[in-house]
């Protein structure tokens, strides 16, 4: 089975999507009867939590999906293990739920971009003070420690390998991109703008084609927001 490291979308609460997988992996458990139909209807349910759960559009989720059909289509299999497996499964999958983190609440340098020079280095060093930002950098390994200093060097770097993530994931999916997955695609576009453009005024680092840089975080920036006039959607974005 893969091991859960891809990018997990998902569309309910937290808490009702953690309750969802605890009675699922109790729902079975002591019953009597026919083992064949048991599991059979064991992985109809499984399979329902996901498509309810999750955006079922990115690879991680389809997988995960997949992998539970292929048991549902065997008639004979030694039982006991596949159930094992998918447990496994679902505990690892209730680790990412319970490490959830809203869309609107992921680091971001769009605040220091509006800025004096001056007060983006010193702002920039407080940019995960907050407790829901904390946990965000932990969940998403930024390379830093919770409590530790966050610079947008850090931000940038979590956004490039995020897309780089995404693409490989699409490349592996070889199916038409999903309007989440460009949703994402765009935001960490942005994300990566508002880094640059921060970086950019307050003369952070050696960067070189300025202008070409500047202009194109803007138009990453101007079609992210563009989308997103009426606010973010109402989904959680998990990363490995």
């Amino acid at each position: 089975m893969n091991n859960l490291n891809e990018i997990y979308v998902g569309v309910k609460g937290k808490e009702y999507t953690l309750t969802r997988i605890d009675n699922l992996c109790q729902k079975y458990r002591g019953r009597y009867g026919d083992v064949r139909i048991l599991f059979k209807n064991y992985c109809y349910d499984t399979i329902a939590v996901f498509e309810e759960c999750f955006d079922t559009s990115l690879l991680g989720i389809t997988r995960c999906i997949n992998k539970v059909k292929r048991y549902q289509s065997l008639d004979n299999c030694d039982y006991n293990k596949a159930i094992l497996d998918i447990v496994d499964m679902l505990i690892k999958l209730k680790g990412i739920v319970n490490s959830m983190v809203p869309i609107k609440d992921l680091p971001s340098c769009r605040e220091l971009t509006k800025l004096s020079a001056e007060d983006i280095v010193s702002k920039g060093k407080d940019l995960v003070k907050s407790d829901i930002i904390k946990t965000s950098i932990a969940v998403l390994s930024l390379g830093s420690k919770v409590g530790k200093i966050i610079h947008i060097e850090d931000v940038k770097r979590y956004y490039m390998n995020s897309i780089d993530e995404l693409q490989n994931e699409l490349q592996l999916k070889g199916k038409t991109i999903s309007s989440t997955e460009q949703f994402l695609l765009d935001k960490f576009k942005a994300e990566i703008g508002y880094c640059n453009l921060a970086m950019i005024k307050a003369g952070i680092g050696m960067i070189d084609e300025v202008e070409e840089l500047a202009e194109i975080a803007k138009k990453d920036i101007e079609k992210f927001e563009n989308q997103c006039l009426g606010g973010y959607p109402s989904m959680h974005m998990i990363a490995k």
